[in-house]
């Protein structure tokens, strides 16, 4: 039995409950990167606890309007908050940094297993402080469809993801990455090949797919709302936070500016999409 409708807090009161889940967000992966010494990517230090601050709060506000607008139970919550941490974040960054960087595939994996613990303090959390009781009973359910029904749904989001990653990163590469990568090899960076980003997104877009197909579903926006809530979470999971954490500080702001709006357009055109074929 779903449930329906909630009262909910007010904006001061949401943005003060995300700053605790993001402090708390912080602390977490300040004892993980303790924990993990070397095979962190991160050391602990003030700098980087503000980073995870910003970053954790940033993803409890991006869930809020999902956890808000909830009509499954609390646990159910969690478990489809926790799903679009893991599958768009913990497991799709983890499966595209081992490819793009095998030397340090061990730290990669090792760091994204113990995210996803991370990934469910986060979501059980958010869904703590934002959830609030439902007032009455709701037995209105969404689209009932076979798991075939699904299955092609979660794929054809994992084929937009695909086709916006390659349009927009191409694109960025030929107006900017590119030369900026020939030109400062400082950096160490370099384009992967073709095979190499074509097997990453061949994994990683299905994970967007079934990522957004349980926040979609938990909640009864209208279409559009959705689409362009999932948009933005799309991008603070899988974009956004992590950059900031491992990337933003240091590079120059043009690149920063360039992969950020890179990211935006593959991650809110997913979510567009995801939220037509699934609401």
């Amino acid at each position: 039995m779903n449930s329906a409708p909630r009262s909910h807090p007010g904006t001061i009161s949401i943005v003060i409950r995300c700053l605790i889940v993001g402090f708390v967000y912080a602390l977490t992966s300040t004892l993980l990167a303790a924990l993990l010494g070397p095979l962190s990517r991160l050391q602990p230090s003030l700098d980087n606890f503000a980073i995870w601050l910003l970053s954790g709060s940033l993803l409890c506000l991006a869930l809020a309007p999902f956890i808000l607008h909830s009509t499954w139970g609390r646990w159910s919550t969690v478990f489809a908050a926790w799903a679009v941490i893991v599958f768009v974040r913990s497991l799709g960054l983890g499966i595209e940094g081992s490819l793009f960087k095998p030397t340090q595939a061990a730290a990669v994996i090792v760091g994204n297993a113990f995210g996803i613990g991370v990934g469910f303090i986060v979501a059980w959390l958010a869904v703590r402080l934002l959830l609030p009781p439902p007032s009455e009973p709701n037995l209105e359910a969404g689209p009932q469809r076979t798991w075939w029904g699904w299955t092609w749904r979660v794929l054809l989001v994992g084929l937009a993801y695909f086709v916006f990653y390659f349009v927009f990163g191409a694109t960025n590469a030929l107006l900017y990455t590119r030369s900026f990568y020939e030109n400062n090899p400082q950096y160490g960076l370099a384009l992967p090949s073709a095979g190499v980003i074509f097997l990453a997104l061949l994994m990683r877009g299905p994970l967007f797919g079934l990522g957004s197909l349980f926040i979609v579903r938990s909640t009864a926006l209208p279409r559009r709302t959705s689409g362009v809530w999932l948009g933005l979470l799309l991008f603070v999971v899988g974009g956004l936070g992590p950059y900031l954490e491992t990337t933003f500080r240091t590079m120059p702001l043009g690149f920063n500016l360039a992969t950020l709006l890179e990211l935006f357009l593959q991650n809110f055109l997913t979510g567009l999409v995801a939220a037509r074929l699934y609401s």
